[in-house]
């Protein structure tokens, strides 16, 4: 039996799944310095360094100056922008200059060029926070122009999500899988993370690409909707989560103040009150969130499952793994994804996964298992720069 206090490796797993994203945007070079103006996405989608953004950034101002009649290069000067700010706010700022401009100056001078257009509604949803009333107003002037834009689409989603509309929320997500845009590698590890679950179950989640996935399969494809996701960060918002802890028969949750505002603080009212549904974390979920409960989390697949009472969890990862989860994605790329990146990094949440397994089946004499399982990770950490340090952990 494991749990996430006993061993050296999902220690190492917590602080790499809390620290990899930052590690990567402002370590790992995609590609070299590039030459010409490309589509500029949200680290959310594809991974690139800070150079490159720079770069994009320039590229996408010369195109503007240059008089460019594409509204897109406003939007791609502003993400390129965004972006370098979170890679690296402190050389974003000692670099600011025609091309990296705080974003209110972006969309002031979008304000005069592209006046009234979805491009330029878009932007102003980032630049006034789209939980706000003003974010509000602009994603309502966007989707009118374009009514489900795959631009739009995480700003729909999560406009919907916080008013509860089950009828848009199902439109949003169907509008999503029928695009296309949501990489189908996401949606697999999301049907991996459902099926880790028990019946009836609480899976908490936070970020994009850990949240979007599981409501696109629950309202598109109807898998596992007895499973109440809970996007942690979301769940700050009062309205919201008023709505949906009363929705789910959780008691009530008041913060006297914003310095009680906390997501360790939903996860524990959570925890604390729920007895009669299993609750489950998300493997790619930062420990941080949950570190009170670090030593009753254990792993039953791409979660941990809390639990007051020990168990033989690896008997339930064992199952998991091999009777439910789809794991041929992970061989092989199915299709030329332009968020290969973001998809390389999704699967990276595997490996912690594998290693129990290996450990588990050379205990049990099973070295069949055991050589496909070390096999199989390591096609994931071929495609990681972290991989060869997690390698190492199979070869003891």
């Amino acid at each position: 039996m494991y749990n996430l206090s006993e061993t050296f490796n999902l220690k190492y797993m917590k602080t790499t799944f809390k620290k990899l994203v930052l590690v990567i945007l402002c370590t790992f070079s995609i590609s070299a310095f590039a030459q010409k103006a490309e589509p500029v996405y949200s680290f959310v989608r594809v991974i690139h360094d800070f150079d490159w953004y720079q770069q994009q950034a320039k590229a996408w101002r010369n195109e503007i100056d240059n008089g460019t009649k594409n509204k897109m290069a406003w939007v791609y000067f502003f993400t390129a922008n965004r972006m370098a700010n979170a890679c690296d706010s402190k050389k974003w700022e000692s670099l600011k200059k025609d091309y990296f401009l705080p974003q209110e100056d972006i969309v002031k001078l979008a304000e005069k060029a592209i006046p009234n257009s979805f491009e330029l509604f878009y932007m102003k949803i980032y630049d006034n926070k789209a939980g706000t009333d003003s974010g509000t107003e602009y994603i309502l002037k966007a989707q009118k122009l374009k009514p489900y834009d795959t631009l739009l689409l995480p700003c729909l989603m999560n406009y919907y999500q916080l008013k509860n509309n089950k009828e848009n929320i199902g439109l949003v997500s169907k509008k999503w899988f029928e695009s296309n845009e949501m990489p189908v590698e996401l949606l697999a590890t999301a049907y991996d993370k459902l099926m880790s679950v028990d019946e009836n179950g609480i899976l908490l989640v936070n970020g994009d690409n850990d949240t979007y996935p599981f409501w696109i399969l629950q309202n598109v494809q109807k898998i596992r909707t007895d499973v109440f996701v809970i996007n942690v960060s979301l769940s700050l918002n009062d309205s919201y989560r008023e709505i949906i802890f009363k929705e789910n028969s959780i008691p009530a949750l008041t913060f006297k103040d914003n310095s009680e505002r906390h997501m360790s603080g939903i996860v524990k009212h959570i925890i604390e009150n729920i007895k009669d549904r299993p609750i489950y974390v998300s493997i790619n979920m930062d420990p941080d969130i949950y570190k009170d409960y670090n030593d009753k989390m254990y792993m039953v697949g791409l979660a941990f499952r809390y639990s007051d009472k020990s168990f033989n969890n690896m008997a339930v990862l064992q199952n998991n793994v091999e009777n439910k989860f789809l794991l041929d994605f992970l061989k092989t790329n199915f299709s030329n994804n332009y968020a290969q990146s973001v998809v390389d990094q999704s699967n990276f949440s595997y490996l912690a996964v594998f290693l129990k397994l290996y450990e588990q089946y050379n205990l049990s004499g099973e070295t069949l298992k055991a050589q496909k399982i070390k096999e199989l990770a390591k096609i994931v950490s071929s495609r990681s720069q972290y991989g060869t340090k997690w390698m190492q952990y199979f070869e003891k």
